[in-house]
């Protein structure tokens, strides 16, 4: 704790002289055509729909943490953060917890916990080094314009107007993504459904324990040049034990089961269309009459898309559901979904879009929208949903725009006509883009 203390009265000092002493105007050191004029931080995030978001070799990684994805992938970027004092010392802080705690005698779950995560206060000053650094940084600021604006990953930013505050708050936001996954995967906290999402372990069994023992001790080997590497990959590193990387799984779905609907989508006319598809929720297994792989109710609601396919309304169908019951299942919802579509139906494949993440009936509507705007389908056309009628009426009522914002922050689409107990009309929110790192599994 110490430490945690003496690192941030560091940083604040050395923030405030560097304010109080310098009263030339801030440029980048690493741009030569910065010259001597002041950085105007002035910014608007716009999405791109053909910008290529930046992955990495670790898909839940790039989703969970796209900010962190980026400085690590673009060199001229990683070499700012990295030659930064305040990062730098911050990264030394951080090296010695880690050592310290890979040294120590018989550490317990919760103490792998407390010394590999961010601290509140150490948030707050890293997210103020992060300002100054930003407003003597071109790099920096170009970053926002030309990746994170571009990306839609940071579409809840949109309304800011500073390229600083807009990098502020998605490190904020992936410190404290990094601090849940710790809580919960190494120290064993209840998630918010944890009957769905717990930690796989007794935390505090010798087994597990000797699990976390090791993966410390390899990152203590490990060359880290960045500030928040030995944290971030402490947190991927407990997913992993935890077999939970379903928020990588199947991505970029562009390349793999979506990829030949994208290159029909471009044939399209919309026009020809009422509807610009349907979408069938996911359904888990969870009651005696399903399948191991696909649940009545499933099937119910894939036949339902098929309807309104078959009746010429949509060009597409959309099928949406992850692996979510019951307790790490090995079938995704919406690929299972598109399997019995294919063989009941003989539906082409490329007439078929899934999602394949979502784990409650906010992400099936939140995702769902994301590929509406990624692959170019119009977003002011309406689509239908369609489930159960009690399902449908969720979605309807009230309760589902407050579920919403207390789970994701957003609303994730606007909500029309109910043409019938099963079918109810929408258009999806560009919020949706936002990458949400709360929810590790799905963010």
């Amino acid at each position: 704790m110490m430490k945690n203390i003496n690192f941030v009265f560091v940083l604040i000092t050395m923030l405030f002289i560097s304010n109080c002493t310098s009263d030339k105007p801030l440029v980048d050191p690493n741009n030569e055509n910065s010259g001597s004029e002041s950085i105007n931080t002035t910014i608007s995030l716009e999405f791109n729909a053909n910008y290529d978001l930046i992955w990495s070799d670790s898909k839940v990684k790039d989703r969970n943490f796209h900010l962190l994805t980026i400085i690590e992938q673009i060199q001229t970027i990683s070499k700012v953060i990295e030659s930064d004092v305040v990062f730098s010392n911050y990264l030394k802080t951080s090296q010695a917890r880690l050592r310290a705690v890979s040294e120590a005698s018989n550490p317990t779950a919760q103490s792998y916990a407390n010394a590999l995560k961010f601290s509140e206060n150490e948030i707050t000053a890293l997210s103020e080094n992060f300002k100054e650094l930003v407003k003597k940084s071109r790099v920096l600021h170009n970053m926002v314009k030309e990746h994170m604006g571009p990306s839609g990953a940071f579409q809840q930013f949109s309304e800011v107007t500073n390229s600083y505050r807009v990098i502020q708050l998605a490190f904020v936001e992936a410190a404290h993504g990094i601090n849940n996954i710790i809580d919960v995967y190494a120290a064993g906290q209840d998630p918010k459904y944890p009957e769905i999402d717990k930690v796989s372990f007794d935390v505090n069994s010798a087994a597990y324990l000797s699990k976390l023992k090791t993966e410390v001790d390899a990152l203590n080997q490990a060359n880290h040049k960045l500030f928040f590497q030995p944290f971030l990959k402490f947190a991927l590193r407990v997913l992993a034990l935890n077999n939970r990387d379903e928020a990588g799984r199947y991505y970029p779905l562009e390349d793999g089961e979506n990829k030949a609907t994208i290159e029909y989508i471009k044939t399209i006319n919309w026009n020809e269309y009422e509807y610009a598809l349907a979408l069938a929720l996911g359904d888990g297994p969870n009651e005696p009459n399903d399948l191991p792989n696909i649940s009545i109710g499933g099937m119910r609601n894939a036949d339902q898309a098929v309807e309104l396919y078959q009746q010429g309304r949509v060009p597409l169908i959309m099928l949406s559901g992850g692996h979510v019951k019951p307790f790490q299942v090995e079938y995704s919802e919406g690929i299972e979904m598109k399997k019995y579509i294919i063989d009941k139906y003989s539906i082409l494949e490329n007439r078929i879009l899934v999602e394949t993440q979502a784990r409650h009936t906010t992400t099936n509507m939140r995702n769902t929208g994301r590929l509406i705007f990624r692959y170019g389908i119009p977003s002011n056309k309406k689509s239908v949903v369609t489930s159960s009628e009690s399902h449908i009426n969720t979605i309807e009522s009230s309760n589902f725009n407050v579920r919403s914002i207390n789970e994701m922050n957003h609303i994730p689409a606007e909500i029309y006509n109910r043409i019938s107990n099963i079918y109810l009309e929408f258009t999806s929110k560009i919020e949706v883009l936002h990458l949400d790192s709360s929810d590790p599994l799905d963010p």
